[in-house]
């Protein structure tokens, strides 16, 4: 089977759609991937790459990767900006897939932020006549509204309609959080199937060795909808003598936060910058507690991130609504908070600091043990590779 896989992010870019490439690589099928020149999350052009308007490059298990220009600015350069990026990238990608889409068997699309990027499927579909498949990991045009654009009349119907219309092309969806479902129902009568994301790398670390002190980190991206703000106002306002707060990421609210903590005079809060996935088992195994956290419009999405805490063993605050919270809380993997009261955050922390040692170590074992039964990678793998058969 020739299968084409159509994606907004890719290697070098640190998305979970690479290891799903190379397990089907492995697997026996032929892939090409449709994307784009990497630049996330540093909103800049990754080195030893050029920002041509095509070229083909094989730099990951020499699988041809068909690239598209990147229009960057998107992180700094405002709303219009990433309007402009998403509209580029729909519309190369259609173009390409216009005229190259025959040479496909299958076309599966692994969507992360704008639904726009899977516009080319609608070429691929109704003009070549391909069986096209779609995992989403983010719900539109809820999201789009999160991000602080004003529902118009006329942004519904604009909305409404386009992402019925890009949905029509897959005889396939599939979402990464249950909460997706209902929220996708209006623009399609199609099954949509929960499959959650899985975890690589970091498994079932040990509990950090007691010295006095309770670290708390935040992995990943710092960005608008991470709600780092009432974050670090809560930490700066908790009471809890010998703890540290760590914030291993980049992003373009980076240097906002930071200046935050400075302005709050919080020396315990530990900010270390965009580092390499390989350095991540380093700074898990010396925290007592990882943080999930998500502005309140972002209830639906059960992030990547859970699934990396919870096959590393390590217990949970979750400063979240909705699916992640709900899973934290029946799961018993640590305790959550409500986003928009940062007096929840703050007694959140408080409360946390407080716990023993045995419970950090239960809600640890709980995380494992959720890890293996719902986010066992070559089940998840086998869901989606029968969505492009």
């Amino acid at each position: 089977m020739k299968l084409l896989i159509l994606t907004e992010r890719y290697y070098p870019e640190e998305f979970l759609i690479n290891d799903l490439v190379a397990e089907w690589k492995n697997r026996g099928y032929e892939i090409e991937v449709l994307t784009q020149v990497p630049s996330y999350p540093r909103d800049a052009i990754f080195e030893g790459y050029q920002n041509k308007l095509y070229q083909t490059t094989r730099d990951y298990l020499d699988i041809p990767a068909h690239r598209v220009r990147t229009v960057l600015g998107y992180n700094s350069g405002g709303m219009k900006r990433k309007v402009l990026n998403y509209v580029s990238f729909a519309f190369w990608t259609s173009l390409w897939a216009l005229f190259n889409g025959w040479r496909y068997d299958r076309v599966f699309v692994y969507h992360t932020g704008p639904l726009t990027m899977a516009t080319a499927g609608l070429f691929l579909r109704f003009i070549w006549w391909r069986k096209c498949s779609i995992w989403t990991q983010d719900v539109w045009p809820a999201a789009v509204y999160g991000y602080g654009v004003r529902p118009t009349l006329f942004m519904r119907a604009f909305l409404n309609t386009l992402v019925w219309l890009i949905y029509t092309a897959f005889r396939k969806i599939s979402v990464s959080s249950p909460g997706f479902i209902e929220r996708m129902r209006p623009y399609t009568r199609k099954e949509i199937r929960y499959i959650p994301q899985w975890a690589t790398g970091i498994r079932d670390l040990p509990p950090r060795e007691p010295d006095g002190k309770r670290v708390f980190m935040f992995a990943g991206n710092v960005g608008s909808v991470q709600n780092l703000d009432n974050l670090i106002l809560a930490f700066g306002k908790a009471k809890c003598e010998n703890a540290e707060l760590w914030v291993v990421g980049g992003g373009v609210y980076l240097e906002r936060i930071r200046k935050l903590a400075e302005e709050m005079k919080c020396a315990n809060i530990v900010f270390t910058g965009q580092r390499p996935r390989s350095e991540m088992a380093h700074y898990f195994s010396n925290s007592d507690i990882m943080i999930i956290s998500l502005i309140e419009s972002f209830d639906l999405t059960l992030p990547a991130k859970l699934q990396a805490y919870t096959a590393a063993g390590r217990p949970i605050f979750g400063v979240v609504r909705g699916d992640a919270a709900d899973m934290i809380n029946e799961y018993r993997l640590g305790m959550t908070a409500d986003p928009a009261d940062p007096d929840s955050i703050v007694r959140g922390f408080e409360e946390l600091c407080k716990v023993p040692d045995a419970q950090l170590q239960e809600w640890g074992k709980n995380a494992s043990a959720l890890s293996r039964s719902q986010f066992d990678r070559l089940a998840r793998i086998a869901e989606l590779e029968a969505d492009i058969q």
